[in-house]
């Protein structure tokens, strides 16, 4: 694989690869037709030549041709997601791989709840999987059918399945962590109330501190603290006695234990609490940084937790899980005797792109577990679980050690990722759970969502096939799929599509993840262009919410002369946004770049926003309990890697078009509306070697709509022997930066300067004053506004938002 690999693998910004798309589509369609028309040939065709020229039919044709061309027109008022100017959201073209296995699977319609419906998109679902359990660094994954005594020797093997996306895939994993962790307990209640189990409640367990104890001598904060590997040998060992007992018993055992499955959980833990008055059970907590995507609060809600047991951790300023919050958030838990069901990390939180430690939180768990507490760990991979595809492994499928990595690109002196990202994508692979979503990074049309647990024996906590009295204990991926899954239907065209996708661009550092490292590299070449276009010489600033980790970037776009109310420049920066929006417009050219908007809740947010804005505006913020707007945008389209390299490249043209956007909105609220007199215009004297000749600045500043309306240009020349007095007069005087080393200019800009005349240097975009030897070696050169930009509107916008600014100060220091 090479980086041309998104060459071949994608139909292109331009549908380049037609050719190739439209011949294999239509093989795939004759392929199944040729199936259709082979299966017990001598049956009759009942679509005759007659049907086909029917009245009826003839009409229903028309119609569908009708409706499907008025859909077609449509579709195209959608927001051109195969386009590199698409840096809105999460979501970029499919493979072409994916596009036809989708397409492939879609004729022949299968349902992944059941092998024997789709044997065939059920085996391309485990093989898929088994690349997913590969790249994140999880044990082997599931085989069609167990090897014998699997169980009993605890044979490690992953499990997974595809879903319909993130939220149910997180669902799954709280679902499965619900269960397991309050499993003990319903042990414990049932050895308490049938006497014929009571000597399951005396089975030994191991705490998590590694002391061995009868299990209903335990309190029911130890209980909701054992270890998860534990939990599973409890429920694996009272399996095995109801395996070798008849089947009266293990029916009875079904029966009788009130698990939170069966009786729900308000009904669970009333009842135990009931039996247990003086060592009740509580709601569990789930911990999540403040970075959560909403789907949280929505699954804690289904599971019967209720979004008020969701608690947030704040974030450090890179958008990443703060650890010693953390740590004092689960101590002070502890403290009270309150169980924490879960602690979610997040790789690739949806704003920014962030990564969690994930390797602070898997060290923090086995310290927590010395002093007696335990919790899931799952990871929230719905946006960055694919990065996992950029870190080689060893032989043995571990991940290698950071400062092993043999790739200058990724690890080396201007690494893609640093050791903290590295080391937190790697620490996925220690996770109970992982959600990712293959319609994101994993380039898979939608819907495909996927979840992995890191143990297959935790399956039983949700199996609906009556785990204690399965009469087949040697199924593995495979058979009655529908048993372990939240949803019943799954569409075996997604399996079809993750397959062959992973197929020809494997989930290896060689294949999927040279995708993801270049989708990071073109990251950064944007945050510096945005920098450089955005430097101390303009007259927008740039305020970005946190160096980004990955391919997200959150900022906000900000006039010098700045906002007295947070409220002023949110609606500053919605104004940007609907100007890069898909908002329905007949005319997609319209649409020269498309970036998306996200809030932050200042009051959660605070000891990041001081490092933001200005102290004034975080102030009202939080006074006021309001969000900031910023603006985003999400680096994901393979072809950015190319557009990168043209002149002028992909991030140079957008952080232009940011600035011009910025720029031209804040001038609709600093102009005065036109027409104005010629009183009324700012009058200004350009100051340049060949004033009258074609092209001269003069006669650009002139060029633009508002240059016409707002200026009133006077050209002059450098050597012209100009009396001091004369400069008074102007509003501003503007000089080209290529005749800053003319003496006779010195005199020009002190005798503005002494008639508090501003002073103007234009230049070309990206250039710095100190980058000019003659500015630095001029005693004038610090009192000199500078304006750096390529076109006549951009240095026009530029000139009249400093100028009025000027003139406002003034005004306010005369009435003060």
């Amino acid at each position: 694989m090479n980086d041309a690999l998104h060459k071949s693998a994608f139909l292109g910004p331009k549908g380049e690869n037609l050719d190739e798309l439209e011949q294999l589509l239509l093989e795939v369609l004759r392929d199944h037709v040729f199936w259709r028309r082979n299966f017990h040939p001598s049956d009759p065709r009942l679509i005759g030549e007659r049907d086909k020229r029917s009245e009826a039919f003839s009409a229903m044709t028309a119609q569908m041709r009708d409706e499907l061309f008025q859909i077609l027109s449509e579709l195209k008022r959608a927001a051109p997601l195969y386009s590199p100017r698409q840096v809105a959201h999460i979501v970029s073209d499919p493979t072409l791989p994916a596009l036809i296995g989708y397409f492939a699977g879609l004729l022949y319609n299968q349902n992944n709840v059941v092998e024997e419906v789709s044997p065939e998109t059920v085996r391309e679902e485990r093989a898929y999987f088994t690349a997913l359990a590969q790249m994140v660094g999880y044990p082997e994954f599931l085989p069609e059918t167990l090897p014998p005594k699997a169980r009993a020797r605890r044979r490690p093997f992953s499990w997974g399945h595809l879903c319909s996306g993130g939220t149910v895939a997180n669902l799954e994993a709280l679902w499965m962590a619900r269960n397991v962790r309050l499993y003990p307990l319903a042990v414990r209640l049932v050895g308490e109330t049938h006497a014929d189990f009571a000597h399951m409640a005396r089975m030994k367990v191991q705490t998590a501190q590694g002391d061995s104890a009868q299990l209903d001598a335990l309190s029911t904060f130890a209980l909701s603290n054992l270890p998860i590997p534990e939990i599973t040998d409890l429920h694996l060992r009272i399996k095995t006695q109801l395996a070798e007992a008849d089947r009266a018993t293990a029916q009875a055992f079904q029966e009788a234990i009130p698990s939170v499955r069966t009786a729900g959980l308000a009904s669970f833990l009333l009842s135990y609490n009931e039996t247990f008055p003086n060592d009740p059970a509580r709601l569990p907590k789930v911990l999540i940084s403040q970075a959560a995507h909403y789907c949280w609060k929505k699954n804690l809600d289904v599971v019967g937790l209720g979004a008020d047991a969701l608690e947030t951790i704040p974030t450090d300023d890179r958008i990443r899980m703060d650890m010693e919050a953390l740590a004092d958030r689960v101590r002070t838990h502890a403290e009270n005797q309150q169980p924490v069901l879960s602690v979610v990390s997040i790789c690739g939180t949806t704003e920014e792109g962030a990564v969690d430690p994930l390797h602070q939180i898997e060290a923090f768990r086995e310290e927590a577990a010395a002093h007696g507490l335990t919790f899931w760990h799952h990871c929230d991979a719905a946006f960055g679980g694919y990065f996992a595809s950029m870190l080689p492994k060893n032989d043995d499928g571990t991940i290698v050690p950071y400062n092993e990595v043999d790739d200058d690109a990724l690890t080396g002196s201007n690494a893609l990722v640093d050791a903290e990202i590295y080391n937190g994508i790697a620490a996925m692979s220690k996770a109970d759970s992982i959600t990712t979503d293959p319609h994101k990074f994993g380039y898979i049309p939608y819907p495909a969502g996927a979840v992995l647990f890191r143990d297959y024996h935790l399956r039983d906590a949700i199996s609906y096939a009556a785990p204690y009295l399965a009469d087949d204990d040697r199924s593995g991926f495979g058979g009655f799929l529908g048993q372990w899954t939240l949803e019943g239907s799954r569409p075996g065209a997604a399996a079809v599509s993750c397959y062959l996708s992973q197929a020809m661009v494997p989930l290896t550092p060689e294949g999927h993840g040279q995708l993801m490292k270049n989708c990071i590299a073109v990251n950064q070449a944007l945050v510096e262009a945005m920098h450089t276009r955005f430097s101390d010489t303009s007259w927008i600033e740039l305020h970005p919410l946190a160096e980004p980790d990955t391919v997200g970037y959150c900022f906000v776009l900000m006039p010098r002369s700045g906002f007295d109310t947070i409220a002023a420049l949110n609606e500053y920066t919605e104004r940007i946004w609907k100007r890069m929006t898909v908002d329905g417009r007949e005319d997609i050219n319209q649409y020269d770049f498309l970036v998306s908007k996200t809030e932050v809740e200042a009051r959660a947010y605070e000891h990041v926003l001081r490092g933001v804005l200005p102290d004034t505006l975080v102030a009202n913020a939080v006074d006021t309990d309001a969000s900031l707007t910023l603006l985003r945008t999400c680096i994901m389209n393979p072809f950015l890697t190319d557009w990168a390299e043209h002149d002028p490249p992909f991030q140079t043209q957008l952080a232009a078009f940011l600035h011009e956007a910025a720029l031209d909105e804040h001038l609709r609220d600093a102009l005065p509306a036109g027409p104005l007199s010629d009183d009324e215009r700012l009058h200004v004297a350009v100051v340049e070697p060949e004033p009258d000749a074609p092209g001269s600045l003069a006669e650009q500043l002139q060029t633009p709509e508002r240059g016409t309306t707002h200026l009133s240009v006077t050209a002059r020349h450098p050597e012209s022997n100009h009396p001091a007095a004369i400069w008074g007069g102007y509003d501003a005087v503007v000089l080209t930066a290529e005749i800053l080393d003319t003496l006779a200019l010195a005199a020009t800009i002190e005798h503005a300067q002494a008639a508090g005349t501003p002073v103007f240097v234009c230049a070309e975009a990206g250039t710095a004053p100190e980058q000019h030897a003659d500015v630095r070696r001029l005693t004038y050169g610090e009192a000199l506004h500078w304006i750096a930009h390529d076109t006549p509107e951009q240095r026009v916008h530029d000139l009249l938002a400093r100028l009025y600014a000027l003139q406002e100060q003034a005004a306010v220091g005369a009435t003060g």
